[in-house]
């Protein structure tokens, strides 16, 4: 199963400007709603919780999804990332997309969505995916294929968690956005820790296993910080990103200001305290930095 998820452009009115690959794309994704999404996901959700704010969170696996949602899953990825200007737009536009390509790994992938309940329109997204490595694999091994940390970073993971490490040990988290043309409200400000909520969960199960770990790259002010709010045990590597690869469709992600560096994430049995500690600041709908809160939570039990 593989999409190139490409719709050809709409007719232009006569007499009208044609719209250019920007406008048309975030024109047709600017209110992605995915209806009755609780009804829809096939079997028991990895996560699911409903917040003050009228937001439904839940963390479902990619076959767990109707297709159509995945579809638009992966159209609001892309929107998003071209919203922040991450995406290289003449390439997007020359390959005719309208979503971010994806293929039968998505499914076995743990997807966090964010929707508002009364509508279904999404609001945040998250994503943990899995090894794309044969079943079996180790680290070590000639047939592990990189993660995409790896890749961007130039790393062996085999050298930072054993070369014995079994491959499918390992999650790779990607992705967490809010859209970014939420207005400023209380919902505003919890969808991305609802999104952190969700996709922890998934981490929390994964690390259950002997070895395993959660990799990916952030700011240390940022997302590395935050993991570590959260509760997770964080170590950051201190190595250089490659050079972009002018043909990578999100070579602009990496012209920012602010240097990201490469993470390992295990549990080091803060994780579940922390965790239950955020759902009941989740659930009280108080005002107020949640990241404040966490700070203290965790300065209490140091």
């Amino acid at each position: 199963m593989t999409t190139a998820a490409a719709r050809p452009a709409a007719a232009a009115q006569p007499d009208a400007p044609a719209a250019s690959y920007r406008e048309e794309v975030l024109r047709d994704t600017a209110a992605i709603t995915l209806p009755d999404l609780d009804g829809r996901v096939h079997g028991e959700p990895l996560f699911r919780a409903a917040s003050p704010e009228g937001l439904l969170t839940l963390t479902v696996r990619g076959e767990q999804l109707p297709t159509a949602y995945l579809d638009d899953v992966y159209r609001f990825r892309l929107a998003q990332y071209l919203k922040r200007g991450w995406l290289n737009e003449e390439l997007a536009a020359a390959a005719g997309l309208t979503a971010e390509p994806y293929d039968a790994h998505a499914l076995q992938d743990q997807h966090t969505l964010v929707v508002e309940a009364a509508t279904g329109r999404l609001r945040g997204y998250g994503t943990l995916a899995r090894t794309r490595s044969p079943e079996h694999t180790l680290l070590g091994d000639a047939a592990h294929l990189p993660f995409v940390v790896e890749r961007d970073y130039g790393l062996r993971l085999a050298d930072e968690l054993g070369p014995a490490t079994p491959s499918h040990h390992v999650w790779e988290g990607k992705r967490l956005v809010r859209d970014y043309a939420m207005a400023r409200s209380q919902a505003a400000v919890s969808v991305p820790w609802w999104v952190y909520r969700g996709w922890a969960e998934g981490c929390l199960r994964a690390l259950a296993e002997d070895g395993a770990a959660i990799v990916g790259d952030g700011k240390p002010g940022g997302a590395v910080l935050q993991l570590s709010l959260l509760g997770f045990h964080t170590r950051m590597l201190d190595v250089p990103a490659n050079p972009a690869d002018p043909t990578d469709l999100f070579a602009p992600m990496w012209d920012q200001q602010q240097r990201s560096y490469p993470f390992v994430l295990t549990d080091a049995n803060a994780l579940r305290p922390t965790l239950s500690h955020l759902d009941a600041i989740l659930a009280s709908g108080e005002t107020g930095s949640v990241a404040a809160r966490l700070t203290a939570f965790k300065e209490e039990r140091a």
